[in-house]
């Protein structure tokens, strides 16, 4: 009979010790394979959040807050240059108007409530009109990746546009009775729809969109910008570069960023991952501990078995083979059961620590957005005196720390294979460790005491 068939069948020769055995290791092997799971989920969000969000740097004029606030216009001649500092990979110019009924046909579609009336005294909000040359991110998109306005009919307009066109949005198109193809005026301009968008909300579809060449030109501030954002390649740049920003536009701007609220937000999770990762190493470590001593006391048992071996002729190298098949056996079983508990179990372990560690609740605070409340420099409110307290940077609440929640654990080849050879490697160094500490015994030495 073969070393490694022998081994193999030594594994089933006590069913209690086997079963002990087995379920030990399966345990530890289920929690490794959880932590690797929800380790590897952790930080593929991390990653995918480190990408993807808090990755731009908003530029607006000094103390400019939509229509509460004040300032001197930007630059395009100063901004557009900021395209080309190192690790911007774009750059969204805006220039956004407020037009009373005196300045446009257009009427919004929303009342201005109680909360208008504090502001104003039953004021008829003004339409909100933003120029752009980035059209579907000009409203919501952008930092932290929130619903961007998605055209329902007709088309865009293209970055560079001139032309007296826009795109409305579906509350404000359908409260004026307008289609694509309709017309209406602004600045004293006919203007024609060529497309309705749909942004999530009411006060994004009460929007007027137009090429930004043309929102400047129409409004006599050519070269003029409300706001811009500078989008940057990885989230670990955006802190160097927004310093350089500042440092290159001066008092006249505010320059801003989310990145240390993304890198607020994102800390749970980092303790998520180190915590997983240490658990993920005990786990590692505690199997390999209960296959050795499990090892160590089995072929202990085995003594006078490897000494009438080795006095038939077995090689010291058979004798090891066969425990290394023992062990193996043990291994691939509990791995067998330990895979499927820990593939059920990850998900529930890794929504958990992130529970646990206060990751689950909805963050974002408040974040720049374009344009702030409705708003511009001509449109009316100039000169108008913030309330106190009030800040002087155009804010939202954002959802951003709900994307943070979902979190899903999926489990890939490439995983169990990783965690198999590791269990493998685990096996074969548990047994080679404890037929080492008997297997130079002599025959004659193991007959004569037992």
């Amino acid at each position: 009979m073969g070393s490694i068939k022998r081994g193999v069948r030594n594994t089933f020769r006590n069913s209690i010790r086997t079963v002990g055995v087995v379920t030990i290791l399966a345990v530890a092997i289920a929690l490794s394979i959880a932590m690797l799971i929800a380790r590897d989920a952790v930080s593929a969000k991390i990653a995918s959040v480190r990408a993807s969000t808090g990755t731009t740097i908003t530029v607006s004029p000094k103390g400019f807050f939509g229509f509460q606030g004040g300032g001197t216009p930007l630059s395009a001649s100063t901004v557009t240059p900021l395209l080309s500092l190192p690790h911007v990979t774009a750059l969204q110019e805006t220039l956004s108007q407020r037009l009373s009924s005196t300045d446009t046909s257009l009427t919004v579609s929303m009342p201005s409530g109680q909360l208008g009336q504090q502001f104003g005294g039953g004021f008829t909000p003004p339409v909100r009109v933003v120029g752009t040359n980035s059209p579907g991110t000009a409203l919501i998109g952008g930092a932290f990746g929130g619903s961007t306005e998605t055209i329902v009919k007709g088309r865009s307009f293209s970055s560079t546009s001139d032309a007296d066109v826009a795109i409305l949005g579906t509350d404000l198109a359908s409260a004026n009775k307008l289609v694509v193809g309709s017309t209406f005026t602004a600045w004293k301009t006919k203007v024609t729809v060529i497309g309705i968008y749909s942004a999530g909300s009411s006060f994004a579809n009460n929007n007027v969109i137009m090429p930004l060449a043309t929102v400047q030109r129409l409004s006599n501030q050519t070269g003029q910008l409300t706001e811009a954002t500078l989008t940057v390649d990885t989230l670990s740049h955006v802190a160097a570069t927004t310093t350089l920003v500042s440092q290159k536009l001066g008092s006249a701007a505010d320059v801003t960023s989310t990145a240390q609220a993304t890198e607020g937000t994102l800390s749970p999770h980092n303790s998520v991952e180190t915590i997983s990762t240490y658990t993920l190493g005990g786990a590692v470590v505690g199997a390999g501990i209960i296959l050795l001593l499990s090892m160590l006391m089995i072929v202990r048992e085995r003594r006078r078995e490897i000494g009438v071996l080795k006095a038939i002729g077995a090689s010291t190298g058979s004798i090891i083979r066969q425990f290394i098949a023992e062990s193996t056996t043990f291994t691939v079983l509990g791995s067998a059961i330990g895979a499927g508990v820990g593939i059920l179990i990850s998900s529930p372990i890794a929504s958990a620590l992130v529970s646990a560690s206060g990751g689950s609740s909805p963050g974002g605070g408040f974040i720049r957005r374009h344009g702030g409340f409705p708003g511009g420099f001509a449109g009316g409110g100039n000169g108008f005196t913030p309330p106190v307290g009030m800040p002087t940077g155009s804010f939202r609440f954002g959802g951003f720390g709900r994307t943070l929640t979902q979190l899903h654990t999926s489990v890939g080849w490439g995983t169990l294979s990783a965690a198999f050879a590791i269990a493998i490697l685990v096996a074969v160094f548990g047994a080679s460790v404890a037929v080492a500490s008997v297997v130079r015994v002599r025959p004659a030495e193991v007959l004569r005491s037992e």
